[in-house]
């Protein structure tokens, strides 16, 4: 395994994680993102398979939240009122000015990251990420410190581990934002491909993606038990209103925990690339990119379309703290919250076609 550093200064670091296949992922300390996911293929040219920005520069701001660690809290908070046993705090409301969003204004999908350690072994490599935030940042409580590592291995396994501490009982949910097109072309849609959840329930959606309740899958566009196409789900059920209002998907399934791991699989049209992911999160939010805007420059010379790619965030159930029955677990001062994700990709490095 190899380590390269890409970009080094005051305002953002860039390394890859590279095998020796030429399998790499490259991180950037601006919200602690993936960059880029990839291989080089049989033309000598690297196939990017997570969406990513053009310029570096563009990870500031990001808008999509385009491979950015979500935090403190991934989703939404409806109303922006996070009820904790000893307080009522008012959140940002950074969303059409009434919920919070992935945390606010100033959450850590923003900030540059410090780059804390780098490890390189034959077999593995690994970089560490760590950042603060301020009490009643965003409205959030307590001074908190923030770590994310990734490590990748030779067998194309990147597992993601996050870990949070505050000097407040407050309310830690993070995750990461990838978006995936195994294709490796962002301009054109991700629906064709093969999607597979062990879920037999979701959470459906009011027409600003606060939580409703919780249905079962089947007989719905939402049942992903067996491996089916996002475009077959939604030919299917065309009329689906859940459909309709978030132009796809953009709701949580209630992961199984019986021990059906990787809980959900990706795989391309043609089944010869797959993504595996598992973690210890009780749901996962599959967004099909339905908003992402059309004519956004990417990396490879690539512009942006709706639907281009997917996301899929491992995560609490949507707005836990929301007054809907869903468990809420919060974390009381002084306590370590953790949370793993892994990605496993199964594809060739050397060809397209192997």
């Amino acid at each position: 395994m190899n380590i390269t550093f890409l970009h080094q200064s005051a305002q953002y670091t860039l390394l890859s994680l590279t095998c020796k296949d030429s399998f790499q992922v490259t991180l950037n300390s601006i919200g602690a993102s993936i960059r880029s996911i990839g291989y080089t293929d049989s033309t000598e040219k690297f196939k990017n398979i997570a969406l990513s920005f053009a310029s570096d520069s563009d990870y500031t701001g990001n808008t999509l939240y385009a491979g950015a660690t979500l935090g403190p809290c991934a989703g939404r908070i409806s109303n922006g009122w996070l009820s904790l046993p000893a307080k009522k705090y008012h959140l940002t409301r950074n969303e059409k000015n009434r919920h919070c969003l992935h945390s606010g204004i100033h959450s850590v999908s923003f900030i540059n990251w410090t780059l804390v350690s780098v490890r390189e072994e034959d077999t593995c490599a690994e970089a560490l990420f760590q950042c603060t935030l301020p009490d009643c940042c965003d409205g959030f409580p307590g001074n908190r410190t923030f770590s994310v590592s990734y490590l990748l291995n030779e067998a194309h396994e990147l597992t993601v581990r996050y870990r949070a501490v505050s000097d407040k009982t407050t309310y830690f949910n993070m995750s990461n934002h990838s978006y995936f097109n195994l294709s490796g072309n962002f301009e054109e849609s991700v629906y064709d491909h093969l999607l597979q959840i062990h879920a037999h329930s979701y959470i459906y959606n009011d027409d600003e993606f606060i939580p409703e309740g919780i249905a079962p899958v089947e007989n719905s566009p939402f049942d992903f038990r067996k491996p089916v196409s996002l475009t077959r789900q939604m030919k299917a059920f065309s009329d689906n209103a859940q459909l309709t209002v978030s132009h796809g998907y953009n709701h949580a399934f209630l992961l199984n925990k019986n021990n059906e791991l990787p809980q959900l699989v990706f795989t391309s049209p043609d089944s010869a690339k797959k993504l595996f992911i598992s973690s210890d999160a009780p749901c996962v939010v599959v967004y099909s990119g339905g908003f992402i805007e059309s004519g956004l420059p990417l990396s490879g010379n690539q512009i942006s379309c709706p639907g281009c790619a997917a996301a899929f965030e491992f995560q609490d159930y949507p707005d836990a703290p929301g007054n809907h029955g869903f468990p809420f677990h919060y974390t009381e001062a002084g306590k370590e919250w953790t949370r793993y994700i892994k990605y496993s990709f199964v594809f060739s490095c050397s060809t397209e076609n192997k």
